[in-house]
């Protein structure tokens, strides 16, 4: 079946090529009687305008990049859900890339976005560089970067993360639980987040008589598999931990599984507490004991600072260019006393 064209509707309609565009477009005042008999015309043969025409006359494509660090990875899931929901809404598509934390990989899709002509992008990628940023900056496109605090550029809004609270939570529960030979498995360190994370720990335990030197920190990969390989190494440790703090729920499944292998039950021999609160976290047994990110949240508000930006991009506020996602501790079943004081 032949495509329907804006000729089409004009011959349709009785009237020129330009004034079906002006009555699409809204560029130009057209008389009532002349738009009624364009917009039937168009009704009539289910004319569909062309987006990329549109975008010629408005100068936006309605379009957005959304870079992430792993698609693999289950907290992306609701994220991209939150972005999709708010962009449909206000009529835009969202072009998805998955950076697989690789920085040359992440610099080829931003400069896909600048190619494909984006209004705007969403950096969810906890392995970035300025440059990244930049490149954006410089064909002035707008960004909201997620969890990176190192962001002072005209254009770009930052959405980070209020760690302490959640981390303070989950520290504090498992001493009251009574552990006092805790240990960590970070993500890799070169990463602000990891880092971030790593400190808080080791900050609240100080806070409580644990000095730093006294805690076991490993540094994993935030998969399944670096937290398998992480807990091996704990346990056989002269002091092996009664409980573990992961990097994220991937990292703390991994360690949840490999205790099993090794004979270990949780929480009787092994308390352990992730990070994200990703479904499976509340479906495995024993439940994961988790700090809760509100993933659906992050990528909705993420969008919103984003149409802001591209919006309004003068009439943008200091409070408009940053936001804060809290974050809090969700107990589940995963965590117990020690085994001296279990039974």
């Amino acid at each position: 079946m032949k495509r329907v064209t804006m000729r089409d509707v004009a011959k349709r309609a009785g009237v020129s090529k330009s004034t079906v565009s002006h009555v699409i477009n809204e560029t130009r005042f057209v008389s009532y009687e002349t738009k009624q008999r364009v917009l039937q015309a168009i009704e009539e043969l289910d004319y569909r305008p062309s987006k990329v025409a549109r975008s010629l006359t408005s100068r936006r494509t309605h379009t957005v990049g959304l870079l992430i660090s792993d698609v693999g990875n289950p907290f992306y899931h609701q994220v991209i859900l939150g972005v999709e929901d708010v962009a449909l809404k206000h009529d835009y598509s969202v072009f998805l890339f998955n950076a697989s934390y690789d920085l040359e990989r992440s610099m080829k899709y931003v400069v896909s976005m600048i190619d494909r002509q984006v209004d705007g992008a969403l950096f969810m990628s906890s392995r970035l560089t300025k440059d990244l940023i930049a490149a954006l900056v410089k064909h002035q496109i707008p960004a909201v970067v997620l969890d990176w605090v190192d962001v002072q550029m005209e254009g770009i809004g930052t959405l980070t993360f209020e760690f302490e609270h959640g981390i303070r939570q989950a520290v504090e529960h498992l001493l009251e639980l009574g552990h006092t030979c805790l240990a960590h498995v970070s993500g890799p360190l070169d990463l602000w987040t990891s880092r971030t994370r790593r400190d808080i720990f080791l900050q609240v335990l100080a806070e409580h008589g644990i000095p730093p030197e006294q805690v076991a920190v490993v540094e994993a990969n935030l998969n399944i598999d670096g937290g398998r390989r992480a807990l091996r190494q704990l346990m056989e440790a002269e002091h092996a931990p009664t409980a573990i703090f992961a990097a994220n729920d991937l990292t703390a499944l991994g360690i949840v599984w490999e205790a099993r292998q090794l004979g270990l039950r949780v929480p009787d021999d092994l308390s352990v507490i992730g990070l994200d609160n990703i479904e499976l976290a509340a479906q495995i047994t024993p439940g994961l004991t988790t700090v809760a990110l509100p993933r659906y949240e992050i990528g909705a508000r993420a969008m919103h600072m984003l149409l802001h930006l591209i919006e309004q991009p003068d009439g943008a506020t200091p409070d408009t260019w940053h936001d804060v996602i809290s974050t809090h501790l969700v107990t589940r079943a995963s965590t117990g006393a020690p085994p001296a004081q279990s039974g």
